[in-house]
């Protein structure tokens, strides 16, 4: 199998910037990936526009009530990586885009990649758009020229333990304290060696 090299910029577009095309899954979900430095003004909008109707009960459930994280204040969770160490992943069904995760790339460690978060839309849940999301994700870095060994998730509903358990992920032992906004939340990592 032939390494897929990393994204430069200077791909050819394929509608919006996507850097690599991971296929049809059916007859209308798509997923591709692009590096978070070759994201354009109209795909931020339809990130937000996404994250605003997935992320108001996880919201609630933090107790982030009043304020709400944006996208471009998660992709400064990790500072110490460049955005170009950063790959979304995103799931369309036709043209709407209907979810996506963040990857970060040779984090914590060289060679572990960790999907910060993932995200689907409510209205399409339960349709096999995040297990599509996380087999593109695995079969990118396996085939990356970029050192892939381990893939950590950290589920913030506890129905994210089940999900990450059947897509073959292994509770690690510890956890990782995360502050925001005055508030600490201990986050159970999830780890699949690959």
């Amino acid at each position: 199998m032939k390494k897929k090299t990393l994204p430069t910029g200077e791909e050819p577009p394929k509608g919006y910037e996507s850097v690599i095309n991971l296929g049809t899954i059916d007859d209308s979900l798509h997923i591709d990936s692009v590096v978070i430095s070759q994201l354009a003004k109209i795909e931020r909008s339809e990130i937000e526009a996404l994250r605003s109707k997935a992320l108001a009960p996880i919201n609630t459930l933090i107790g982030l009530v009043d304020d709400t994280l944006t996208f471009e204040q998660e992709l400064d969770i990790i500072p110490a990586k460049s955005s170009t160490e950063k790959l979304l992943f995103r799931a369309y069904l036709g043209k709407e885009l209907v979810g996506y995760a963040l990857v970060i790339i040779g984090w914590p460690e060289r060679g572990e990649w960790v999907i910060q978060h993932m995200i689907v839309n409510p209205e399409h849940r339960l349709k096999g758009i995040g297990s599509s999301i996380v087999n593109g994700i695995e079969e990118y870095a396996i085939s990356s020229e970029v050192e892939a060994n381990s893939i950590f998730a950290v589920p913030i509903q506890e129905s994210g333990t089940l999900f990450w358990n059947n897509m073959g992920y292994s509770k690690a032992t510890g956890s990782i304290r995360f502050e925001l906004d005055n508030l600490n939340h201990d986050l159970t990592i999830f780890r699949k060696e690959i």
